[in-house]
């Protein structure tokens, strides 16, 4: 599997893309598009001791302006169905010049950061199937907490967005925190 740039990702017959370019979709959104939609699936949260199934919820929206709005729900999983709210956060993604991309979250517990980081399109063989890993990071957090820095790493396989994010407090070295496998609802 080889890295390249977005830009350079076939586009044209036998791409295998598994998702399509939005009417009004701003054209610098193109190495984001495969995020826009809701999507549904599992997780875990894993901080200081707790370990616990999630059920999660993203949605990533357009409006025809340079940037996504997203959001992410995770509820407790009670045999599969929706429980008690256990996590929220939205934002803001922001594509920049050479797949670069700003990231700005915020979540009700006070904590705005802005995170820096890269897309990267990934294709196994000639006309295989088509990857997207998106790293993010951020060593700023404006916090009521503790919290102080961060790691993201998103990646569209097999169809599917899997995340996984690492965080880092006062005095708790990055570790992980919140991972998802969900699926385009």
């Amino acid at each position: 599997m080889s890295d390249q740039p977005m830009n350079d990702q076939p586009t044209g017959e036998g791409a295998n893309l598994d998702f399509s370019f939005p009417e009004g979709m701003h054209p610098g959104l193109k190495g984001l598009a495969w995020l826009i939609g809701h999507w549904e699936g599992f997780g875990q949260t894993q901080w200081q001791g707790t370990d616990k199934r999630v059920l999660e919820q993203v949605d990533f929206h357009h409006n025809g302006e340079p940037y996504l709005h997203y959001l992410l729900q995770a509820y407790e999983d009670e045999d599969g169905q929706l429980g008690k709210p256990v996590y929220m956060e939205t934002g803001f993604w922001v594509p920049q010049e050479k797949n670069e991309l700003m990231v700005v979250i915020c979540n009700p517990e006070g904590v705005a950061q802005k995170w820096f980081g890269s897309i990267t399109g990934l294709e196994s063989a000639p006309g295989g199937e088509l990857g997207t890993k998106i790293d993010l990071t951020t060593d700023a957090a404006l916090s009521e907490g503790t919290h102080t820095a961060g790691t993201r790493l998103y990646g569209r396989i097999q169809q599917k967005l899997l995340f996984a994010c690492d965080r880092a407090d006062q005095d708790i070295p990055l570790a992980p925190w919140l991972t998802g496998e969900l699926e385009r609802k």
